[in-house]
């Protein structure tokens, strides 16, 4: 049984857009958008961290001793060890320095 060509030809069509189609990567859906929360709740270990560094600089501010001469480097060094913390966690949100300072 001989067939037409254009069954032929439609047939073939059918088949090369049906590999294309199964070919092609699958849709996946987006992930949801990074919050504050999202990252807290993903490293609580540095939440801590942060939470244990800033309760440090509240004690070492209310001092009335200057640790040997070393309290306003050490609160200095503080501020700047929990901003880089801060940064570390909230990178994937893409906050600036102001932001990411006004995060509690």
């Amino acid at each position: 049984m001989k067939l037409p060509k254009t069954f032929v030809s439609t047939n073939a069509a059918a088949v090369l857009l049906a590999l294309a189609i199964i070919g092609q990567p699958a849709v996946v859906s987006a992930a949801p958008p990074f919050t504050i929360q999202s990252e807290q709740a993903a490293h609580p270990r540095l939440v801590k961290a942060i939470q244990d560094m800033q309760a440090a600089l509240r004690e070492m501010e209310r001092a009335p001793d200057d640790f040997g001469g070393n309290k306003a480097a050490a609160i200095r060094d503080a501020h700047v060890a929990i901003h880089s913390l801060k940064k570390a966690l909230y990178y994937r949100l893409h906050m600036d320095d102001a932001a990411i300072d006004n995060v509690p």
